[in-house]
């Protein structure tokens, strides 16, 4: 009887024990910065990762509040819901990384790469993406007010239901971008490359669409109300009223 209790304990203190080695094995905020790092929930506000190697790296909930990732590799990170709000990702490869629904209020991402990157539902209002390299990334339901996002590269992106208000998307590429149902309201996207973008039942109003290039877009439901549309390329656009434009129309729907 007395061995079988000894056994019995031993096999209860084994199992604690590799349960409690378990969970300090996946807490993790101690271990070094490295390609998949584990810092799900950790505190890192602050701290500079500028340059680091995080590829892969599970960053979920985790604080990093005014970091410095400017020129981090984290490529396919995992950051979904963690606070980046003023972080600095300055030339930051995120190329397919999942920053659903994280913060990043007043971050800046000038230059950074992000193709396929996954943005949904984030918090990007006041952010700084100057530059930046976004093809296909992306920005559903996403909140971009007041961003900038001048010269940015965002052909194909998929900005469904974004809230666009304020920001400046001049000289920005936006070829084939899906717009539908975005509030671009007192938006600058003067000079914007939106070549078959789709802006149906977009709020244009007080949006600055001068000497850009709207050549087969479509804009169909689109209230527009004091939208800036001179010197646009309209060929072929499909206008708010759903009539489509003749090929070289310019300024004007005709």
């Amino acid at each position: 009887m007395h061995i079988k209790t000894t056994l019995k304990h031993t096999l209860q203190t084994t199992a604690l024990a590799l349960i409690l080695g378990s969970a300090q094995a996946q807490a993790g905020c101690d271990d070094p910065a490295a390609p998949r790092v584990n810092w799900k929930g950790c505190d890192k506000a602050g701290i500079d990762l500028s340059g680091m190697d995080l590829r892969g790296a599970v960053l979920n909930g985790a604080n990093l509040e005014g970091a410095n990732l400017s020129k981090t590799n984290l490529r396919g990170s995992q950051l979904g819901r963690a606070n980046l709000k003023m972080a600095i990702l300055n030339k930051a490869n995120l190329i397919e990384a999942n920053l659903v629904a994280a913060n990043l209020n007043q971050a800046s991402l000038k230059n950074a790469l992000a193709k396929h990157a996954k943005f949904d539902r984030a918090n990007l209002s006041k952010a700084n993406l100057n530059n930046a390299y976004l093809e296909a990334a992306q920005f559903y339901d996403a909140d971009l007010s007041n961003a900038q996002l001048i010269k940015a590269n965002l052909n194909m992106a998929s900005m469904i239901q974004v809230n666009l208000s304020g920001a400046d998307l001049s000289f920005s590429q936006m070829k084939k971008a899906k717009l539908s149902r975005a509030n671009l309201e007192d938006a600058n996207l003067s000079n914007t490359n939106l070549e078959r973008a789709q802006l149906d039942n977009s709020f244009l109003v007080n949006t600055n669409l001068s000497n850009s290039n709207l050549n087969r877009a479509n804009l169909a439901e689109a209230e527009m109300i004091n939208t800036d549309t001179r010197n646009a390329s309209l060929s072929y656009t499909t206008w708010n009223d759903r009539s489509r434009c003749r090929s070289g129309s310019l300024g004007e729907c005709r």
